[in-house]
């Protein structure tokens, strides 16, 4: 859009009836994030717990991408896909069967899970279910591949036989102990642990220590309970790094899955990067796509051979921000803005920021830097447009051939907010 029909446009969805119209639909959508109440309650196949997942379907992050286009990760993910479902039985027979069309190639945020890394996710990958009690909606995401194979199969798009028997041994004895022990417990809620780990010094994007260790407490004794079963369970469970950081995706992505559709509302529900693209949705328009070139991610200083063997942002864990944690919380963690330079004064600023272009403050999240002031959630399209500020997003910054070179943060393009809003503008005939 032009700078003055911008202008006008703004004009419109902020005052008069529209705005106002648009306002209430907004804070009900803050509101369904506020009072979700995310649970994690069991652990199963992705075939049984994720929308549209079956034969001959791979998922990815990021907004839809034909395989020609992806990066080396993707493209390697669908062939590790292949081979590990046992599709086909070699690289070659895997890149004909891509190639055939025969292969349902679907993004991760088109259905009820998202896409970490490379966002890779079959049908036989175990999945870690988290339900929000207050609207019902579920979302499921793939758990770390623990300490030796780290992002492996799903984050990285890897594929060796012992990622693969490590898929297997994951499904068939180390997760279902958990699975019995979340039954056990009427599931595990996930708030509480969200909300206390944010004044321990998380943000719930980069840093899950707390978040991770505070999950363990409650876990670990319920494990124990099971008998000499369970030990290699919580030795996966305590040996993994960042465990809790796909639970801390699921429960943002639950609880923005009731907003889906939300009549009127300029309100972020699911944001995500294929290394080429990024895009977000809108609740108004649903789940159509609005993307701008996937943007690089700065973090410490890097050598130039490391700044060559970097792509763009590559990942939907951004689903975090969507929720108002990540970028949003960055006042919370100071060792977070540390790995790339900053000071807490800097988390505070950036936090502040974040506020400007929030619909409201989540009264769960109060934060020990902010005086207690709680955290701002709810990314408004509007504001974003109205003061040029765009969302920061915490993340990682991810080799070519996959693996990381460390965390740091990346701004979502201004592109994709402006056609956002004229998409909503027309869904709604405004002028």
């Amino acid at each position: 859009m032009e700078k003055n029909e911008t202008a006008r446009l703004l004009e419109r969805l902020t005052s008069g009836e529209w705005g106002e119209k648009i306002d209430r639909a907004n804070l009900a959508a803050a509101d369904a994030v506020i009072d979700a109440d995310p649970v994690w309650e069991d652990i199963l196949p992705a075939g049984e717990a994720v929308e549209g997942i079956g034969d001959y379907t791979v998922t990815h992050s990021g907004p839809p991408i034909s395989y020609e286009k992806m990066v080396r990760l993707h493209q390697r993910g669908m062939v590790s896909a292949c081979l590990f479902e046992g599709w086909a039985k070699s690289e070659e027979e895997a890149l004909a069967f891509i190639r055939s069309g025969r292969l349902n190639i679907v993004s991760a945020l088109d259905t009820n899970t998202d896409g970490s890394g490379t966002g890779i996710l079959t049908k036989s990958v175990a999945t870690l279910v988290v339900r929000d009690r207050t609207s019902g909606k579920t979302a499921a995401v793939f758990p770390s591949e623990g300490a030796e194979f780290g992002g492996g199969f799903c984050g990285w798009g890897l594929y060796s036989e012992a990622i693969a028997e490590n898929l297997r041994l994951m499904r068939t004895r180390l997760l279902p102990p958990m699975a019995e022990a979340l039954k056990r417990m009427g599931g595990l809620p996930l708030r509480e642990i969200l909300a206390e780990s944010m004044q321990m010094g998380d943000e719930n994007h980069s840093r899950q220590t707390a978040a991770g260790l505070l999950l363990e407490h409650r876990l670990v004794p319920e494990l124990a309970r099971l008998g000499p079963a369970a030990l290699e369970s919580i030795r996966y469970l305590v040996d993994t790094p960042r465990f809790f950081h796909n639970l801390g995706q699921a429960a943002s992505r639950a609880a923005q899955l009731s907003n889906v559709g939300r009549e009127f509302s300029t309100v972020v529900t699911a944001a995500g990067g294929n290394g080429v693209e990024f895009g977000i949705k809108l609740a108004a328009t649903g789940d159509e796509w609005f993307t701008a070139p996937s943007p690089m991610i700065r973090g410490r200083a890097l050598t130039e051979k490391e700044a060559a063997d970097r792509i763009p942002w590559c990942g939907d864990s951004s689903v975090t921000e969507c929720a108002g944690l990540g970028g949003f919380a960055a006042a919370a963690a100071p060792l977070v803005l540390a790995t790339r330079g900053e000071t807490l004064a800097d988390g505070i600023a950036q936090t502040r920021e974040m506020e400007k272009i929030s619909v409201k403050k989540n009264p769960h999240y109060p934060i020990p830097a902010l005086d207690g002031d709680c955290l701002p959630v709810g990314i408004d399209a509007r504001k974003v447009l109205l003061t040029g500020i765009t969302p920061v997003l915490h993340g990682g910054l991810f080799k070519k051939d996959g693996g990381l070179l460390g965390p740091g943060a990346a701004r979502i393009p201004m592109a994709c907010f402006e056609k956002a809003l004229a998409a909503f503008a027309k869904k709604y005939g405004i002028a």
